[in-house]
């Protein structure tokens, strides 16, 4: 099957409507996630091969600092390329933003020094940060009618599964490949990806023909809209910040920011925790793959449970499930008992960040959700950049791996408390 992206206009509305093409657009769409994802979380599992590299020469503290930099890359990406993205078109910046993270995925596999991994690290976050708003828009609006919010699961559940494929790939060809390899990897998996997106990807929806022929006097009216739309944006602040709402946004906020801490804090250095903790390198990059792969089936079986019975005790619920695995963990044991709790820990970390962003989108009246999505998840990705650094200096500091799944489970139950303070009785 091919799809052609440069389709003219004429014919865009029927292609729009094949259930190939809208299938299509969600796939590729999905695989630029996965890539993404695995580019994002390989870093945790080559991290212990990275320490061990004399010629690099890091240590924790400082490979703490370098983890965090691609989240913050990832925050001045989503910032500048979703208003482009909207100006430019969804299918030139996605391919622009792939392209990016793409070149410096490459380049972190040549970097001689650690000044030059984390340059690189953090242009690649920034690559990464355009990729995924552009993904999510360019689907949603080939979605099935009605199926929207399936069709942005399946595209975000990319992140987790891509973590599957980057800890799969160091179990089986880590040693071999090291880990200059690995973000090799991740390199050619990009490139073949975005390649075939080029090809392939078609744009946003065109407009049929007759809101085309009306466009000249849509543009005519956008002053007077923008103007409306600056007001609508001030409201929305006011709104958001306003003491009806001000309580949900803090209390939302502090909860997306304590289970990014966690669940990006786990990807990042579970792999090395578990090799402190004398698990065997194979056996602690295997609990990186359960993880992810307890992560994609939980943010698809608990988004049903939440619902049959609304928002706050599933997520709260899983919030304090991840909070209770991440502290099981730190008591060690059989490997087999290990790998279950490590997969109930990504059941409900990665559940409870995808059910809080629906719950904060009902929460607010439409005329402020964009607002409060946006300020939810903007400061709350600070613990996403804080959750690195923070592993870093705990093990620097010699409290052991023990204190810093301490810490990650607490960040998963302070989740759990802020998501229960909500008011509301169901959220």
């Amino acid at each position: 099957m091919t799809i052609d992206a440069q389709a003219p206009a004429t014919n865009a509305p029927t292609a729009a409507r094949s259930p190939a093409l809208t299938w299509a657009v969600v796939a590729l769409c999905t695989a630029a996630i996965t890539v993404e994802g695995f580019d994002l979380i390989v870093y945790g599992v080559a991290l212990p091969a990275m320490l061990g590299d004399d010629a690099l020469g890091l240590d924790t503290s400082l490979a703490g600092t370098l983890g965090s930099l691609a989240y913050a890359g990832m925050l001045i990406g989503a910032l500048v390329c979703g208003p482009l993205a909207d100006r430019l078109g969804r299918r030139r910046l996605l391919l622009a933003a792939g392209t990016v993270f793409t070149v410096f995925t490459v380049a972190c596999a040549l970097a001689a020094e650690p000044w030059q991994f984390g340059l690189f690290r953090l242009l690649a976050g920034i690559g990464m940060g355009g990729v995924m708003p552009s993904c999510v828009a360019l689907s949603k609006e080939y979605a099935p009618r009605g199926r929207s919010a399936l069709v942005a699961t399946v595209v975000l559940a990319g992140i987790p599964v891509g973590g599957v494929l980057a800890a799969l790939t160091a179990t089986i060809w880590g040693e071999s490949l090291g880990w200059r390899g690995l973000f090799g990897v991740g390199g050619v998996l990009s490139v073949i990806v975005f390649a075939v997106a080029y090809f392939l990807l078609p744009d946003s929806r065109p407009l049929p023909a007759a809101a085309a022929a009306r466009e000249p006097e849509r543009e005519a009216a956008d002053e007077a809209v923008n103007g409306a739309a600056r007001d609508s944006e001030k409201a929305g602040v006011r709104t958001v910040l306003s003491r009806t709402y001000a309580r949900h946004t803090i209390l939302f906020t502090l909860a997306n920011f304590a289970v990014l801490l966690a669940w990006y804090g786990l990807n990042t250095w579970l792999t090395q925790l578990m090799r402190e903790m004398d698990y065997p390198l194979g056996s602690a990059l295997r609990f990186t793959l359960v993880l992810n792969l307890g992560a994609v089936v939980g943010s698809f079986a608990l988004a049903v449970l939440a619902d049959r019975f609304g928002p706050r005790l599933v997520t709260a619920g899983s919030a304090v499930l991840a909070a209770l695995a991440v502290l099981a963990l730190s008591q060690g044991g059989s490997t087999a008992v290990i790998l279950g709790v490590t997969a109930l820990a990504g059941v409900g970390a990665q559940s409870a960040l995808t059910m809080l962003n629906d719950w904060v989108a009902s929460s607010y009246p439409a005329s402020a959700r964009a607002t409060a999505l946006g300020c939810v998840s903007g400061f709350g990705r600070g613990g996403a950049i804080v959750a690195p650094l923070l592993g870093g200096w705990i093990l620097d500091a010699a409290m052991g791996p023990t204190t810093v799944f301490y810490v990650f489970a607490a960040a998963a139950l302070v989740c759990a408390v802020a998501l229960l303070a909500v008011p509301g009785r169901r959220g």
